[in-house]
C-alpha cells in the first residue's frame, strides 16, 4: 500500500466511496491510522452491525470520538480544493483517452498544468 512516493502513509482520510468492510480492515491490518466516512454527510449512514461489519463498526466509533470529526475535516481542504480547481477553473471533467495507462498519462498532464498555473500565480505575487 505504498503510494507513488514509495512510502506507506501514517494516516489516510477517505470519503464514503471507501466505506465497505474491506478497506478499513486493510488499513487496520497495515497499521495505518484511517478515517473513512461511512456515508454522505447529512444522509445518516446508520450504525454498522458489529457482528457483520466489525471494521466499519470500529470506524464509526473512531469517527464519533471527540477528535474524529476534526481529523476527518482535514480531508476537505487537502483533497477538495485541487479537485475543484481542476473541474471548475480548468474545465477538466472527463478523460479523453481510454485504458489505465493512457488515463494515468492524461491525469499527469492535468496535474502538471494545474501546478504550472499555480506557480505562475505565485511568482506574479
Amino acid at each position: 500500500m505504498s503510494g507513488r512516493c514509495g512510502e506507506t502513509p501514517g494516516q489516510v482520510l477517505a470519503d464514503a466511496g471507501y466505506c465497505n468492510e474491506e478497506d478499513p480492515a486493510a488499513l487496520e491490518a497495515r497499521g495505518i491510522d484511517g478515517y473513512v466516512a461511512l456515508g454522505r454527510e447529512g444522509r445518516g449512514a446508520g450504525k454498522p452491525d458489529p457482528e457483520k461489519q466489525p471494521a466499519r463498526a470500529r470506524m464509526a466509533k473512531k469517527l464519533a470520538a471527540p477528535e474524529g470529526p476534526a481529523v476527518y475535516a482535514r480531508r476537505k481542504w487537502i483533497a477538495e480544493a485541487p479537485m475543484g480547481w481542476i473541474k471548475e477553473a480548468m474545465g477538466f471533467r472527463r478523460f479523453s483517452l481510454r485504458g489505465l495507462e493512457k488515463v494515468r498519462g492524461e491525469w499527469d498532464l492535468v496535474c502538471l498544468a494545474l501546478n504550472m498555473r499555480r506557480l505562475h500565480v505565485l511568482q506574479a505575487a
